[in-house]
């Protein structure tokens, strides 16, 4: 018997998992099909950064993320085998977000929390499912795959999420292209154990060569490390390396003290910096690797991924239950495409910089950068421009259908609901993590008119604060802040009228 859904999502890593935890939010109905056995066992994608860790904590998975990684405190810059700069990141996104820091935790283990959150809320995987095709009607998607014994099999929905990274079939059968280019450099991964007198914190370190770089991220465990760095020119792609041919250069190039004692993974990689034209057709939507994928700068790849699912899986739920329309789920593709877009470039140039690929860039960092490094130790201003940067707390929807463009102080319409704490020790999103549209009143309770909004087709949420951070949003008050699901702004201002035009404009007539 064929069977039904609502949505089909194809392919179980971080951004297919995170996906189908977020549809369980909104309890819609959903098989997810994988075509390996089970969640990877590899390292692979190391940093979870503080915007990830906010959206885990909507799922009640945060604190077990943190306790099971590594919070990075720290990078030191070597060049020659001596320390050129120290950068402490302790501190770095302090009163921006619950999460001030990057966390250093394997792809395995992110993998792992959230399966068993899905499988806490009783929906399993279907395991050895390989999709093989899928066919478009009136009513929306069938798919077609082979179970674990090799029968074919077809699932019905109304929509279909191809999850199913860089290689994406689904991509590939919705006719979208994927634009971009790969990097020349042959560049490997290691996870090892050592031991030395100098890479033996809980911090970052960076070793530049004359041609590309030497990186140790923390992991967990003692002398737990992940390296990544860039091939002898000579290497071929298709030449299979062992990683006791390197080790001798690895010493050579970082000039310090050091002894590998156990290798756990070890891998090789071309780097590449492609996006989709679309990330939808029709009924069909790809995220992930499957829409984007990344040079490794900043570890921003499985990040993206898992927002885009938090992006379209509210806007995909609305459309189901027939509460927006179809000008809300076009905005995925518009959000999240530029967002990509911006990320590429930003990714791209930060790589440059890094690996050493353009000369005058390679001559400004082997120059110049241990200085730049210093400035950003000592400004707080610099340090708050980062942090929203490589965090992905700083993402802005601004020109987006669903944003009205007004602001209050310094927060504008478009971007995240703004960190702070209120006196009591309460985080602002602690309040926030109900699954749908809400309305924020800050101010005096006699001037609080969001009852205003309760015959409002879409169900809305109405919260009001007296205490009003003047950092944010300056001497302001008796205001509105209209938020998303995905607790991204909509509008910010003092006119409700404003608030009940658009929750009618986006509203199913």
């Amino acid at each position: 018997m064929d069977k039904q859904t609502q949505v089909i999502i194809v392919g179980a890593g971080p951004t297919g998992l995170s996906m189908a935890a977020q549809l369980l939010r909104y309890n819609i109905d959903f098989i997810i099909i994988e075509k390996n056995e089970k969640t990877t066992h590899l390292s692979k994608a190391v940093v979870v950064q503080a915007r990830t860790l906010e959206i885990f904590q909507e799922l009640g998975i945060a604190d077990k993320a943190v306790k099971e990684g590594q919070i990075t405190t720290a990078m030191n810059l070597f060049y020659k085998g001596k320390q050129k700069a120290f950068l402490n990141l302790s501190g770095l996104g302090e009163g921006l977000s619950r999460f001030p820091y990057a966390l250093s935790l394997e792809q395995s283990k992110t993998e792992k929390l959230l399966v068993d959150f899905l499988s806490a809320n009783e929906k399993l995987i279907q395991w050895k499912s390989e999709f093989t095709h899928f066919e478009t009607n009136k009513n929306g998607v069938t798919v077609y795959y082979k179970n674990s014994i090799g029968q074919e099999q077809k699932i019905e929905a109304q929509y279909l999420v191809g999850c199913d990274g860089a290689s994406s079939l689904i991509r590939h059968q919705m006719g979208l292209s994927f634009e971009g280019d790969t990097v020349a450099k042959i560049f490997y991964v290691a996870d090892v154990k050592l031991k030395s007198e100098i890479i033996n914190k809980n911090e970052l370190f960076m070793f530049m060569i004359k041609k590309g770089f030497v990186l140790f991220f923390p992991m967990e465990g003692k002398g737990h490390y992940r390296i990544v760095g860039i091939l002898s020119e000579a290497k071929e792609v298709n030449e299979q390396i062992k990683f006791e041919e390197i080790e001798n250069t690895i010493k050579e190039q970082i000039l310090v003290p050091i002894d590998f004692e156990e290798l756990q993974w070890f891998s090789q990689y071309k780097v590449h910096s492609r996006k989709a034209n679309s990330f939808e057709n029709g009924k069909c939507y790809i995220t992930g690797d499957a829409a984007h994928i990344h040079t490794p700068a900043g570890g921003q790849g499985m990040n993206t991924g898992i927002q885009d699912a938090y992006n379209l899986a509210w806007k995909i739920a609305y459309a189901i239950n027939g509460n927006v329309n179809t000008n809300v789920l076009k905005t995925y593709n518009s959000e999240r495409s530029e967002n990509a877009k911006h990320l590429l470039q930003t990714t791209d140039r930060m790589f440059d910089i890094m690996a050493g690929t353009n000369v005058f860039w390679n001559f400004i960092r082997l120059n110049f950068f241990p200085t730049i490094i210093g400035l950003v130790t000592k400004s707080i201003t610099v340090k708050k421009r980062i942090f929203p940067l490589i965090s992905q707390t700083g993402i802005s929807y601004a020109n987006s259908y669903l944003t009205i463009d007004s602001f209050i102080g310094k927060v504008k319409a478009g971007v995240r609901m703004p960190y702070f704490i209120f006196s009591d020790g309460t985080q602002i999103l602690e309040y926030l993590t109900e699954p749908t549209f809400k309305i924020l009143f800050f101010g005096n309770d006699d001037k609080n008119n969001s009852n205003q909004l309760n015959n409002i087709k879409l169900k809305i949420v109405a919260k009001s604060f007296k205490e009003i951070p003047a950092s944010l949003f300056g001497h302001d008050k008796n205001f509105y802040i209209l938020l998303r699901p995905d607790n991204h702004i909509s509008y910010i201002g003092k006119d409700l009228k404003i608030c009940r035009e658009f929750l009618n404009k986006i509203s199913c007539n």
